[in-house]
């Protein structure tokens, strides 16, 4: 593979130039494909002796091996009138045709048909893909000295790692990093780089975890919680979600707590307490919730199941309302109201959920410790969005060893499909019989990107790099190498590794004094530490 850096912006976004590592198909007439694997200076010329020929009707396409973000430029000797192109997570989503099995153009274009002139240098598209077909529709020949991938990503330095014997979990933390990394796009933490390409409060923590265990640049955090209150006028519900006020009450705080960055609270401090307080509303006092105009959403998962969703909103409201104090502790005003609320629904609601998703939570936020559901049937019932939640949850109820075990069967079987980044949605009985991305199917298998999904994922439209995936980054180094952070701003941390059946496991981690590092295996752990920190071991 062969890349190289032409360009920086402000908005610490960098990208570089990729080209393709297979012709995947060809078409009978379509004449040296394989030019556009190798490099070329990116200059078109009056005298090209190596071109690919696409003659009218015929169509190649090209795979640059994992899935990236960007768009894709054309360096074209003889041109086109009309040449579609269309992007692909999947190999079948880059063949399908638009308004069919939910293939579209929403939030970024991948179905283009463009005008391509000789003696051309042309980018298209932003968006996410590992698949680019093209066809000549057009009357004449068109010859390409090169189609190159502009890769657009974030110029930030991952400090944050965790490495162990067993290579699936490696391999599963490192796509859990891309899929993050693939997501942090102008300035900001997108949901999913194919679409939505927003910023959903909801999506912010589990990309928060894993973000604060990667790097220490709080720039892409505190943009994106800046741009959500800009906004949000109250009153008003983040995103228009009333349960996703909550999300943000508990993703500031744990950028808070994290980075310590206190004057980052002062200058929000009124419309956090006034969110809060807000919040505060929709509990009664006999601590019944009411969840302002009945809509009741948790995850999609569980949008289907009118209880599901409930017992999820009952979590994150005791969450916003405990965490809540917390913040109003730290600004220095008075939270004994907002206390009483927290005490009043955890007391209200004692009952354990028969859904993974809140049952994961309802431990994560210590209203219960009966985690029996979350393992039954293995890791059908996960959810992408709760991952960390549900593997915290296990992890804490059923041991380290447990949860490691799911996690690789739910993230390792999107590997085994083809995945390179995880996906917005998954249900593990969707690789049954399934044919893996990057390949069609063969007699008798499906195609899982085209028949499943749900809701407004449906089929193709379904992203297959969806930032609240990550949450392998934050389990692994949480609840495997054991990081917790116990003191605002990093000053005490406590690592108590538990790495369950794994032999050994490394692992960096970034904090605002510099990188932490653990080392354990079965005969003890060892940590280097920055100045400044407190470890508790």
């Amino acid at each position: 593979m062969y890349v190289r850096i032409i360009q920086k912006d402000q908005e610490r976004n960098m990208i570089e130039i990729i080209y393709p590592v297979k012709v995947k198909f060809s078409s009978e007439n379509a004449k040296n494909a394989d030019i556009l694997l190798h490099e070329h200076d990116l200059q078109i010329g009056l005298n090209e002796s190596e071109l690919c020929t696409i003659p009218p009707s015929e169509y190649i396409i090209l795979d640059f091996g994992m899935e990236y973000s960007g768009g894709v430029r054309f360096l074209a000797f003889d041109g086109s009138n009309s040449v579609r192109l269309r992007l692909g997570e999947s190999l079948g989503e880059c063949c399908a045709e638009l308004g069919e099995d939910g293939a579209c153009n929403d939030h970024s274009l991948r179905d283009l048909t463009v005008e391509v002139p000789r003696f051309s240098d042309n980018e298209y598209f932003k968006s996410a893909f590992r698949f680019l077909r093209i066809d000549n529709n057009g009357d004449t020949a068109l010859s390409l000295k090169a189609v190159v991938l502009t890769y657009n990503h974030a110029d930030v330095e991952q400090i944050g790692s965790f490495e162990c014997n067993d290579e699936t979990v490696n391999d599963i933390f490192n796509a859990a990093v891309r899929t993050m990394h693939l997501n942090m796009q102008n300035g900001v933490l997108y949901d999913g780089v194919k679409r939505d390409r927003l910023v959903w409060i909801a999506d912010i923590h589990p990309e928060e975890l894993a973000y604060l265990g990667l790097y220490n640049d709080y720039s892409f955090i505190k943009n994106s919680i800046e741009h959500l209150i800009a906004q949000t006028e109250l009153p008003r519900y983040m995103n228009n979600i009333a349960a996703y006020s909550n999300w943000f009450v508990i993703a500031f705080y744990e950028y808070v707590f994290h980075t310590g960055d206190i004057d980052f609270l002062n200058k929000h401090k009124q419309y956090v307490i006034d969110t809060i307080e807000y919040l505060a509303t929709s509990i009664d006092d006999e601590g019944v919730l009411h969840v302002p105009y009945d809509y009741v959403f948790f995850d999609w998962p569980t949008h289907h199941a009118k209880d599901g969703g409930f017992a999820g909103n009952v979590v994150l409201w005791y969450l916003g309302m405990d965490i809540g104090r917390k913040l109003m502790d730290i600004i220095g005003v008075d939270s004994s109201k907002i206390a009483k609320k927290a005490k009043l629904i955890y007391e209200r609601y004692p009952e354990s959920c028969d859904y993974k998703q809140g049952a994961g939570m309802r431990i994560y936020a210590g209203m219960d410790q009966d985690g029996s559901v979350l393992t039954q049937n293995g890791a059908k019932g996960f959810s992408t969005l709760l991952s960390y939640y549900i593997l915290y949850a296990i992890f804490k109820s059923s041991g380290s060893s447990i949860a490691i075990d799911l996690m690789k069967e739910y993230y390792g079987t999107m590997l085994s499909l083809g995945a390179t980044t995880f996906f917005e949605d998954f249900n593990i009985d969707w690789a049954i019989n399934a044919a893996r991305i990057d390949e069609f199917p063969n007699d008798g298998q499906i195609e899982m990107h085209r028949k499943y999904g749900d809701f407004c994922y449906v089929g193709y439209r379904h992203s297959l790099c969806h930032g609240w995936s990550a949450g392998p980054v934050q389990f692994l180094q949480r609840c495997v190498a054991g990081i917790e952070v116990l003191d605002i701003g990093c000053k005490k941390i406590s690592v108590k590794p538990d790495i369950g059946s794994l032999e050994w496991i490394k692992c960096t981690f970034p904090t605002p004094y510099g990188k932490l590092s653990v080392y354990c295996d079965k005969n003890g752990t060892t940590i280097d530490a920055p100045d400044g920190i407190e470890i508790l071991r």
